[in-house]
């Protein structure tokens, strides 16, 4: 189901002062079990897409997240999976998540906002997830053939009390929903042109890193965080050594 409506308004900002980025084609469901499950069905039969296209949805019944755990996804966020076309040999993908953090954190941050990077894709304000993403290359032989990219982006919805929504922390009570989910494709599309300047994103990651959250089934008493490598890997300190965890 497309609403016509919801898309324009979306188009709207989104091309609002803004030259040179790519049309996308929007999908917006009142509800659905997963965006995710939505996105791979529409490209299940399709060998090659040239547009941007992403499905968004108002509420989803079956959220997940990393590792599949369960993403909490009522009325109010922006619940939604995007696939991009890449088709290009200076593509990189190792640090193609750090790239999305990055432009994401940039887009939401300003003088009284601050938001670190939980590795490998969360978005914190303070110690509660404002954004959680999860990338994914898809590829043929050696080619990148596009981006997929799941995000859920807590904006006016109730967060459960390890989450928090951008509308608490800027003490509004709504925020425009069109307005942010075109800022969310803005990122994207920055993330990916910009996705050749490997030792930007890697220098930027590293500033934005949160070193208190180490990956699960790390202790904190036996690792700690060193830094990010550049090849967007995870280092960590321990007795024994440097043991790296890759993105």
């Amino acid at each position: 189901m497309i609403l016509i409506g919801q898309a324009s308004k979306t188009s709207f900002f989104y091309k609002k002062n803004k030259v040179r980025l790519p049309n996308w084609r929007l999908f917006y469901k009142l509800k659905c079990n997963s965006t995710e499950i939505q996105l791979s069905n529409y490209l299940k039969n399709k060998n090659k897409i040239n547009n941007p296209l992403a499905i968004i949805s108002k509420e989803q019944l079956q959220g997940f997240g990393q590792h599949q755990r369960k993403w909490i996804s009522p009325k109010g966020g922006i619940w939604l999976s995007a696939a991009y076309p890449i088709y290009s040999p200076r593509f990189n993908p190792e640090v193609f998540s750090l790239s999305l953090a990055c432009k994401l954190c940039r887009i939401l941050s300003n003088d009284y906002i601050s938001l670190k990077l939980k590795w490998p894709n969360d978005i914190l304000y303070g110690s509660r997830k404002l954004i959680g993403f999860l990338p994914k290359i898809v590829t043929r032989g050696d080619n990148v053939l596009y981006a997929r990219i799941g995000i859920g982006f807590n904006l006016n919805n109730r967060t459960p009390p390890e989450g928090i929504a951008l509308s608490e922390i800027i003490n509004k009570k709504y925020l425009s929903e069109y307005f942010w989910t075109s800022e969310i494709l803005r990122g994207i599309v920055e993330a990916i042109q910009s996705n050749h300047n490997t030792e930007e994103i890697i220098l930027e990651a590293n500033k934005l890193i949160d070193k208190k959250y180490l990956p699960s089934g790390y202790r904190d008493n036996q690792y700690h965080i060193k830094d990010i490598d550049s090849h967007g890997n995870l280092r960590l300190l321990s007795r024994d050594g440097i043991k790296v965890i890759r993105n």
